[in-house]
Order: structure tokens, then C-alpha cells, then sequence
């Protein structure tokens, strides 16, 4: 599916984005990982026995919310590779350090403002840069990354929920800007997956507060979403077999949240 492509995986090293990193391996890309510390060379190491092939799996310690190495990842790619095909934003960070789960009442403007500032903020930033290198040729894809908060009552969470919404909102916007130009820009948006961390320590967290488990609304399948799942949406979405998406929203969420638009 991605024979002879170039993708990079920005926050590579969290659970969605490593596993639209193997997805892309897997799938024959040579795949530019994106991460802010060492463990992104520990994750290349892994691709590389899964792949099979150490010259299609790069990687680079590289803080996604910041301009100056975002810019100089996407020039090397384009000056290695001769080209860039395709990306994917799976930024984001634990709870604790985005601030929530926290009561409204208790949460201050920064507090509320820091998941937006963070997550919106660097998905722009990967966005503007590959895609703008990209248009230039006149074809590629974009994917950004949302989850069903931004549909949903949830609880203590509304700056997470914001910014959830926000990308969605971003990503169409950024489609119009452009769409013109050959690239395509989608967005996976998942619901919990217990399997993250993320998701175990957002639960304890809301159990904290609640003094009870978090209410989870049952999926029609009976059953979570995967990682797996999520980052096989995201490939297909950044594959020439989804040639005909642009512009949408993608919801992975085993029938958990049928007609959220």
C-alpha cells in the first residue's frame, strides 16, 4: 500500500502514533520517526526487526510542538528521500501533565487553555509544514488525530474535550487551504482504548473525583476499540486507497457513538 512512500509519524512514541508507525512499516513505507526523547530510538529499533529492513525505518528526537526542529525534520525528509508522502500527529501527553481529569470549578484559565495550547497548537504546526512541502508537488495526505470527547458530556474534562473538538474543526478548515493543491487532510478520532495508559490513568482519575468508576456507554460490538484499529484508520486514511476522503472525520469507536458528526 505505501511501496516506495515516505511518511513521518510526529510524537511517535506514544501508543495511537506507534501503532500507525507499524501500520505504515507493515504496509512497505519508509517511515520517519518523530519523537521528544530517546525512547523514539528504542521504537525504531523495533521497526526495524519488524520491517525487516533498517533502511526503511529512520527516526529523530524531535519536540513536535516546536517550529525550528519540525521544519528541519520535513527538509531533511524531502532532502534524503526526494519526497514526502504522507504524516501523521499522534501528539499528546499524560493526563497529569495536560492537567486533567479536574473539576471546572477548580481549574483556572491556563489549566483549560494547556491541552488546546499543546495538542492544537503542534497538529497545526506538522500540518502547515508537510503539508505546504507536499502541495509543492501537488499530492499527499495529512492525518490528525481527535477523539470522541469532542462529542460527548464528559465530566472534568473540558479542555481536553476542547481541543478534541478543535482539530476536528482545524482539520476541515485546513482540507480548504489544501485540498486545491493535491493533499488530502483526515482525521481519526477514537474513542477509549484501555489498553493506553492514557486511558487507564483518565479513568482512575475520573474515579477519584467521582468517588466512583467513570459511566463507559457500551459499543454495539460489545467491546472497545483497539490501538490496532485506530492506527489501521489512520493508515487507510493516508492511502492512496482513500483517495475519494477528504475533509472528514473519521470515527473509530465499534458503534459506541453512531451519528457523531
Amino acid at each position: 500500500m505505501f511501496q516506495d512512500q515516505h511518511v513521518i509519524v510526529f510524537a511517535a512514541t506514544g501508543a495511537t502514533a506507534s501503532g500507525v508507525a507499524l501500520a505504515f512499516a507493515q504496509r512497505g513505507a519508509t517511515v520517519w520517526l518523530a519523537g521528544r526523547d530517546a525512547r523514539v530510538e528504542a521504537l525504531a529499533d523495533d521497526l526495524r526487526r519488524e520491517a525487516g529492513d533498517d533502511r526503511r525505518v529512520h527516526s529523530a528526537v524531535v519536540d513536535a510542538t516546536q517550529s525550528e526542529p519540525v521544519e528541519a525534520l520535513v527538509s531533511r525528509v524531502v532532502r534524503d528521500a526526494g519526497r514526502l508522502d504522507a504524516v501523521f500527529n499522534g501528539i499528546g501527553a499524560a493526563p497529569a501533565e495536560l492537567r486533567y481529569p479536574r473539576r471546572t470549578v477548580d481549574a483556572s484559565v491556563e489549566d483549560f487553555l494547556l491541552p488546546i495550547t499543546h495538542i492544537v497548537g503542534s497538529q497545526f504546526l506538522t500540518a502547515k509544514v508537510a503539508g505546504r512541502v507536499m502541495a509543492g508537488r501537488g499530492r499527499g495526505a495529512v492525518v490528525t488525530l481527535s477523539a470522541t470527547l469532542s462529542g460527548m458530556t464528559a465530566a472534568h474534562m473540558a479542555g481536553i474535550s476542547a481541543a478534541c473538538g478543535a482539530v476536528e474543526a482545524m482539520t476541515r478548515a485546513l482540507a480548504g487551504d489544501f485540498g486545491p493543491h493535491g493533499v488530502r487532510v483526515n482525521c481519526v478520532r477514537g474513542s477509549a482504548m484501555p489498553e493506553t495508559r492514557t486511558i487507564r490513568d483518565t479513568f482512575a482519575g475520573q474515579t477519584e473525583l467521582r468517588g466512583a468508576p467513570m459511566p463507559v456507554v457500551p459499543s454495539a460490538l460489545g467491546r472497545p476499540i483497539t490501538v490496532r484499529e485506530t492506527a489501521d484508520t489512520a493508515a487507510f486514511l493516508a492511502s492512496d486507497a482513500a483517495s475519494g476522503i477528504h475533509g472528514q472525520v473519521v470515527t473509530v469507536c465499534a458503534g459506541q457513538f453512531v451519528g457523531q458528526g
